[in-house]
């Protein structure tokens, strides 16, 4: 039996979409998106949606129009971006938080059969090179033998110790146990991603489960932890300024920020990525560690700061 070929020039007259896709009617943007957030009333993400359609509402005020589901497109997403980012002065990164909300309200809208831009998709934001700190591994060790804390303040920064030494996100690094132990190893099956990642035991994070009894301290909000990590790191010393030049408004402007009020959970996992690199392990090791599939997601966890990165050059023969 011979095989079929596919004949090209006969499918001319097809189209790609259905007559009824092709004729969705469209609704006043707006309009939909406060019927949708009305029902998240009770949802954790409802004031942060309200707060993304009243920047919206003033953001088509100032312009002088009025959108329909069909007419958000990639440009008007662009559009509602500069503003956001020069007459509002937010930050890249409060920014890429809205316009990933709004691209999800234009998908509902669709899913719920109103006309929409299919080029909204294709709108990205562009992503800051905020500056965001690390933790030597001396610096590491002042924190886990500083003396002078509360019990409270010992259980947080004892997380914390753990998160450096592990790779983890807060959600993960917070709820170790022996059961994650096994052999020399603690293994991880990560609850944002639903990957595994497999890391080397530590004497610290070894003495710390042993200290609560085989688990982690109890774990506070993230908001708490935050907060209270800071506060721990200042009592440290970590007091240091911070200067880095950052992009507001389209100015530049220079930063200076104390050390410890730039730390946060998240800190703990740039430093494990960024003390390895460091050490010279190579990034496929360290990324079945922190469980990164992609190397473009794992090379933002590299802090590595310019001046560290001229050091490391400094002993290359045509530098010398």
């Amino acid at each position: 039996m011979g095989a079929f070929q596919l004949e090209f020039s006969s499918y001319n007259a097809s189209q790609l979409q259905s007559e009824y896709f092709r004729n969705l009617p469209s609704c006043n943007f707006i309009q939909f998106g406060v019927l949708f957030i009305n029902m998240k009333k009770k949802g954790k993400h409802f004031s942060l949606y309200r707060n993304l359609l009243e920047h919206f509402l003033n953001y088509q005020e100032s312009i002088g129009r009025t959108f329909k589901t069909n007419q958000i497109g990639k440009e008007e997403i662009d559009g509602f971006v500069h503003y956001l980012h020069v007459e509002k002065e937010l930050k890249i990164s409060t920014i890429k938080s809205m316009v990933t909300k709004l691209k999800y309200i234009i998908g509902k809208a669709y899913l719920n059969g109103w006309a929409v831009d299919d080029s909204y998709s294709d709108a990205k934001v562009r992503e800051s090179d905020s500056t965001f700190i690390y933790l030597s591994e001396k610096e590491i060790a002042r924190i886990y033998y500083y003396k002078d804390l509360t019990p409270k303040q010992e259980e947080i920064r004892d997380l914390f110790i753990v998160g450096c030494m592990t790779g983890q996100r807060y959600s993960d690094y917070s709820r170790l146990s022996v059961d994650n132990i096994k052999g020399d190893n603690i293994h991880v099956l990560q609850q944002k991603t639903k990957n595994k990642a497999v890391v080397p035991m530590t004497d610290y994070v070894r003495e710390i489960i042993a200290k609560y009894g085989g688990k982690m301290p109890k774990a506070r909000c993230i908001q708490y932890f935050n907060k209270a990590i800071k506060q721990i790191c200042k009592k440290v010393g970590l007091t240091e300024l911070i200067v880095y030049e950052e992009e507001q408004a389209d100015r530049i402007i220079m930063v200076k920020r104390p050390k410890y009020d730039m730390i946060s959970s998240h800190t703990a996992r740039r430093t494990f990525a960024t003390n390895m690199i460091k050490n010279n392990i190579p990034s496929n090791k360290i990324m079945k560690c922190t469980g990164h599939k992609t190397s473009a997601c794992f090379d933002r966890y590299d802090r590595m700061t310019l001046e560290d990165n001229a050091r490391a050059l400094a002993g290359n023969g045509y530098l010398s």
